[in-house]
């Protein structure tokens, strides 16, 4: 038994189904919370027009998952995003790729536990005898994270998905309420009108906000291996995550719009727990308190997913040699990869315990920070893809099943990119306070730290980095990664 988990193996293949694969995709774009803690920077910025923002923003995730989608439709592999960067580009870029990727989203794993730990500590706080802190509940949570992921790929995301449609379900219901009562001052389409923007460059900068909270909506891709009929199943998967948050955002919003009223926007801006406030007066306060137990939920789920994104995207990067191969180990009973999983956690713990409970000793400081930290990396990464996509899907155009379109193969990468870009841009322009504004020094600071590995890597072992991108599930494409002008030593 000891000797088996010291050993390189292999996912369980073929165990998880459309609803699996959704589940992960779901939870992991954390809709609750992401609604709870975003919608009203958003507003401070687009005024009573936020659900336009998220129309727009969405529309631009869909461009980004056009590009995800149709890498899905041609190969399945659990390195998900590195590998199709990999195949797209060169073996180098997927490896900066794989190592930007699994950064934020390993970031994002500790930031969203901070705001679950928190936000139990209030409700245990204020409606029971406990008084636990942020940080005791955050270890709470930690424990309970670890069995869930260890467990099992498919008892973690059945559990995302419960969980997450229940959360998405309450927020639906609170904004069917809202519409039904009329709101501040009657329904009414006007959020929808551009004219009650602040300015153009506010009603762009509030994009910042909104397009992250479609990020994560690609997780599924990295269950390539461990669903059954990847090339179906992993594409139908994140068009449904897509969809479902575009539709959820912007009614949640325009609800939300309605009942603060067009005219009271400013309320919304100033009010960071919009959704409990609204929660209070058209429903009760106890509605209100199952909205924080829903952002609860949420965030712990988001964090499970974030979990499996990681560890998956961890395991395929060291099965290939782009990380130590102990990356790739998995347990011979639940063919979980159980050092990369413990791996993210254990980040997650040295960075919660040292930067958010003792160099700021302030959860939501932490959470900023680390969230934008995290968002440069990701962003960075869904550029590279769509540049993967490109190239990928003209390179193949010849031999590939799935036939070459011009609108999704090259317009659609282009504005992914255009999209991608201009947040990131508008992220550090104006530039935030500190300590926000050392955020993207650390995400340059982590990519150096990462070409400097991968050079390295070409020195010590080219052969290794030569394979970066080659595992795939069986059905899918099997052309090569351009990789034998970019790796000294090889040819």
């Amino acid at each position: 038994m000891l000797e088996s988990l010291g050993r390189v193996g292999s996912l369980r293949r073929g165990i998880l189904g459309l609803r699996e694969t959704f589940g992960l995709s779901l939870a992991l774009l954390a809709l609750v919370m992401a609604s709870s803690l975003a919608t009203s920077s958003a507003a401070a910025f687009a005024g009573a027009t936020v659900p336009l923002v998220y129309l727009t923003a969405g529309v631009g995730s869909l461009c980004l998952a056009s590009v995800i989608i149709r890498f899905t439709r041609r190969m399945a592999s659990a390195g998900g995003l590195y590998t199709f960067t990999a195949r797209g580009l060169d073996c180098n870029a997927g490896f900066i790729g794989g190592w930007l990727y699994s950064w934020g989203f390993a970031a994002g794993i500790s930031f969203v536990l901070i705001i679950a730990s928190f936000f139990l500590s209030t409700v245990l706080t204020v409606h029971t005898s406990l008084d636990l802190s942020w940080f005791q509940c955050f270890w709470i949570l930690v424990a309970l994270l670890s069995v869930f992921a260890l467990l099992g790929i498919r008892l973690s995301t059945r559990t995302q998905l419960l969980f997450a449609t229940l959360g998405v379900l309450l927020l639906v219901i609170l904004a069917c309420v809202i519409l039904g009562k009329g709101g501040a001052s009657g329904v009414t389409l006007q959020p929808f009108n551009f004219h009650h923007a602040h300015s153009a460059h506010d009603f762009f900068y509030a994009m910042v906000f909104a397009f992250t909270g479609f990020i994560g909506f690609e997780a599924a891709a990295a269950l390539g291996e461990e669903s059954a009929e990847p090339l179906k199943m992993i594409p139908k998967a994140i068009l449904s995550a897509v969809l479902v948050a575009l539709v959820f955002y912007v009614f949640l919003t325009w609800a939300m719009s309605v009942g603060f009223g067009v005219d009271g926007a400013g309320a919304w801006a100033s009010n960071p727990g919009a959704l409990d406030f609204l929660a209070t007066k058209y429903v009760s306060s106890w509605f209100a308190t199952l909205v924080d137990i829903a952002v609860v939920v949420d965030a712990f789920v988001a964090a499970l997913a974030g979990t499996a994104l990681v560890s998956r995207t961890a395991f395929a990067m060291g099965r290939e040699g782009g990380l130590p191969k102990v990356f790739a180990w998995t347990h011979p009973r639940f063919k979980t990869p159980w050092v990369s999983i413990l791996a993210s956690l254990a980040l997650t713990m040295i960075l919660v315990s040292w930067l958010a409970r003792g160099t700021w000793n302030d959860p939501f400081t932490y959470f900023a920070f680390m969230a934008t930290t995290a968002t440069f990396g990701i962003l960075a990464t869904y550029i590279l893809v769509a540049l993967a996509g490109m190239t990928y899907f003209w390179r193949t155009r010849a031999t590939s099943a799935v036939a070459y379109n011009v609108l999704l193969d090259f317009v659609l990468p282009i504005a992914a990119i255009v999209v991608c870009g201009l947040t990131i841009y508008w992220s550090i322009t104006p530039r935030p306070p500190a300590p926000i504004s050392y955020s993207i020094w650390v995400a340059l600071g982590w990519l150096g730290l990462g070409v400097a590995y991968l050079l390295w890597l070409r020195l010590k072992a080219p052969d290794k980095v030569a394979q970066f991108g080659s595992v795939l599930a069986e059905g899918g494409e099997t052309a090569p990664p351009p990789q034998a002008h970019a790796v000294p030593g090889t040819g």
